[in-house]
């Protein structure tokens, strides 16, 4: 079996240790979604797995620096966006199933007025 060891330049240590810890910060499917990168792609060069510095990389390191210090609005948009995901994916498409939702969430809503108002 023959071995290869290919060189890694600096830049290239670096940006797999940046993506290493964005991969800690946010989950490949928020990457792939907030990037347009497919969510398979976004894995393997989280784990590393380049290289040289491609477009994609780039996009991701870009991706890192603004990831960091996200705008409000953003992060409202998200944390909404994830409260829907989480809604439906509870929900079991029925009318009854919404019904309930619908209760529950009315009765969280009510149980944070209530300790708001002591």
């Amino acid at each position: 079996m023959q071995s290869t060891v290919k060189n890694v330049t600096a830049a290239v240590a670096r940006a797999r240790r940046a993506l290493q810890r964005l991969g800690a910060r946010r989950s490949t499917v928020q990457i792939a979604a907030d990037t347009g990168i497919h969510q398979s792609q976004v894995s393997r060069l989280l784990r590393g797995q380049f290289h040289r510095i491609s477009r994609n990389v780039q996009r991701l390191l870009a991706y890192a620096g603004k990831a960091q210090r996200a705008p409000l609005p953003q992060r409202k948009h998200a944390a909404k966006a994830s409260v829907i995901r989480a809604a439906l994916r509870t929900w079991d498409a029925t009318p009854e199933g919404a019904q309930a939702l619908v209760r529950l969430l009315r009765s969280v809503q009510d149980l944070r007025r209530g300790a708001r108002a002591r």
